[in-house]
């Protein structure tokens, strides 16, 4: 079942990004549809922003922001010198339903002129636009794996840790059985000569027999404390081999899932 569950995680992660592509859609801003290109892609909102903002920087781009919009000044979306625009982002998060999918839209506006619904001479820019977002595309999708990657990593090696400790606990559980044990022994070996020795005693010795019944007396309260804590030991080393086994479990999960956004990123390549 466990192996089932991965490999569907697997197709899950694999297809969409392979799928993402810019198109010509629609934004809703203040009423109004604004035409745009528009790109969606299977990150959180949170992550691809990040994206954005980061590719934008590279390529010298100041962010400013305006309503719903993260807007980047004097920005060619072709090499053509009239292809320079105001580029309005809006990035939102698809829906509640689909917290792990964003959209991107990109509204270009002329250069030096407000946001306002475009008209039909406006068209060229949006056929730009997309072509713009599909440049994006690699960068975008590159960033958000190698957060998700970075992410994916921080619990494999958090689950490793939680592994390693656990297998320390393991054996300072078993060398304290053993020890426990050893005095069980030793303890049963002390009992065995002291009953040879009472055996031995005067029954007109009170004093030395009452010594040693007290000494015997001692004997089996510790016999029954050292038994008592090798019976919690044991329990407790059985639960941990329990919880090593769990997690073990969930680190080759965890690990599965960090090798295919691994290969992922080498197949964005």
């Amino acid at each position: 079942m466990r192996n089932f569950l991965l490999i569907f995680f697997l197709a899950l992660i694999l297809i969409p990004v392979a799928k993402a592509q810019s198109y010509k859609g629609s934004y809703s801003f203040q009423k109004n549809p604004y035409p745009a290109a528009v790109i969606q892609v299977s990150y959180e909102e949170d992550v691809v922003t990040d994206a954005v903002k980061a590719y934008m920087t590279r390529k010298g781009y100041k962010d400013a922001h305006y309503k719903d919009f993260i807007v980047y000044r004097s920005v060619p979306l072709t090499e053509e010198p009239a292809s320079t625009v105001d580029a309005y982002f809006n990035i939102n998060q698809k829906s509640h339903a689909e917290k792990d999918v964003t959209i991107i839209s990109l509204i270009p506006v002329k250069k030096g002129e407000t946001l306002i619904p475009a008209n039909e001479e406006d068209s060229a820019y949006i056929r730009m636009a997309v072509g713009f977002l599909d440049s994006m595309r690699f960068n975008i999708l590159s960033y958000s794996l190698k957060q998700q990657i970075t992410a994916q990593q921080k619990s494999v090696d958090k689950i490793k840790s939680k592994m390693l400790d656990l297998k320390n606990d393991s054996g300072d559980i078993a060398k304290k059985i053993r020890s426990y044990d050893s005095d069980l022994q030793q303890n049963k070996k002390d009992q065995e000569k002291l009953t040879r020795d009472i055996s031995k005693m005067s029954t007109g010795d009170e004093s030395g027999l009452a010594k040693a019944h007290k000494k015997m007396d001692k004997l089996l309260d510790d016999q029954t404390d050292y038994e008592k804590k090798i019976r919690n030991y044991k329990a407790d080393l059985e639960k941990n081999t329990e919880n090593r086994s769990t997690e073990q479990s969930i680190f080759e999960t965890a690990n599965g899932q960090l090798e295919s956004l691994q290969k992922r990123l080498e197949n964005l390549k």
